[in-house]
């Protein structure tokens, strides 16, 4: 049996944009600026208005023909006085993960900017609409005086209108037959996943395989599994159930035997399969299933090198064993009774990834550096099967 569970979770703010959006009255009012030197731009969405994150990638085609590729992490944000507040993380993308995440359709936008004035763009929307983006007062004063416009002329739009994310949405919708691009997510519910856990755990349910009911947790990296877990735990132990918890995330090989298996090459990519010793984890697995007590593993991020930690036991009578981690779901693992996917979007699961490192790993983390190598490498392992 197989739920989709979806999370959802607050972001700490790091890096801030604050911006205003305004709306020409007459949208010819600024016609006169589109045959300026301008920049074509064409940005898809990877996420859902619904999220508290927007994943945008961007394809940027210069006056001089050169083209500038990124991608661009964004919080919900909120209004304040100066505009629109709202986290911003950017990051690099090769054409060829464009390409890869641009294969399948997705909401996107069209525009023609121009920037007259640093601090100051125009946007000359696919659809037809126009809007000023400013990022400072004095900036858009100076526009207005340069270029010989009333403030009268416009409307404060600011978060009045739909922004890029939800343009890109409704066009999505109307090109499609009024379908929607993404499910939107409902939150991870512990209550419903603890209802399809308690009659495994209270013997109700005949198993299949083993004597102890194994319950398999799964989803990107950043998903929350983890904290998920914990919570379900805590539920099941007020109904009388002990749990242990197997996760394959501790079966990391470490740098050095990556670096080996790599052909000496120190290894660039940390999220497929290969990085762990899945064999190893399945052999714990079945120790577990017996009854033996086996050696917890772990990661030391210090060294990059796996340790062992002390021991894990089996659960206890009319226990659950949890099987967690991102690749919880190798068919490895298919004698679980149960299974849960943690089904969190990319944007809140690489927003929600950021956050953790910055919180429990600061020395190294790097919220740029962090987006990048989530579309790089980690994304596409977990398509992967």
């Amino acid at each position: 049996m197989t739920e989709k569970l979806n999370s959802n979770n607050n972001f700490d703010q790091i890096y801030n944009e604050t911006e205003k959006t305004y709306r020409p009255r007459n949208k010819q009012l600024l016609e006169r600026f589109r045959s300026e030197t301008g920049k074509q731009i064409t940005q898809p969405y990877l996420s859902d208005p619904s999220e508290q994150f927007s994943l945008r990638l961007r394809h940027t085609t210069k006056p001089d023909g050169n083209v500038k590729l990124e991608a661009t992490l964004k919080s919900a944000g909120e209004i304040v006085t100066d505009g629109k507040s709202r986290t911003e993380y950017p990051g690099g993308i090769t054409q060829e993960r464009f390409d890869y995440y641009a294969a399948s359709t997705l909401p996107t936008v069209r525009k023609r900017r121009v920037s007259p004035l640093d601090a100051i763009d125009i946007d000359f929307f696919e659809s037809g609409d126009v809007h000023v983006e400013s990022e400072d007062p004095l900036a858009w004063n100076r526009f207005l005086d340069h270029s010989d416009l009333h403030t009268d002329e416009f409307e404060d739009v600011t978060g009045l209108v739909p922004d890029n994310e939800l343009l890109a949405h409704i066009n999505y919708r109307r090109d499609h037959g009024g379908r929607s691009a993404f499910t939107p997510y409902r939150p991870f519910d512990t209550d419903i996943a603890l209802e399809s856990i308690l009659p495994y755990a209270k013997s109700s349910i005949q198993l299949s395989r083993t004597a102890i009911p194994i319950i398999r947790v799964y989803g990107r990296s950043g998903s929350g599994k983890s904290h998920y877990l914990d919570i379900l735990r805590e539920k099941l132990a007020t109904h009388g159930v002990d749990s242990a918890v197997l996760s394959t995330d501790d079966y990391n090989r470490g740098i050095k035997a990556l670096t080996e298996i790599n052909g000496g090459n120190h290894p660039t990519d940390f999220d497929t399969s290969e990085v762990y010793d899945l064999d190893a984890a399945r052999t714990d697995l079945l120790h577990l299933l017996d009854g033996s007590v086996i050696q917890k593993r772990t990661i030391d991020y210090a060294t990059s090198e796996p340790v062992f930690i002390g021991e894990l036991a089996p659960p206890q009578h009319s226990g659950v064993l949890f099987v967690e981690g991102i690749w919880a779901r190798h068919s490895k693992f298919d004698l679980a009774d149960l299974t849960f996917d943690v089904g969190t979007p990319i944007a809140t699961s690489i927003g929600q990834r950021i956050t953790r490192d910055l919180v429990a790993r600061p020395e190294f983390a790097d919220p740029s550096s962090n987006l990048q190598y989530y579309l790089e490498h980690a994304e596409p392992a977990y398509r992967s099967t």
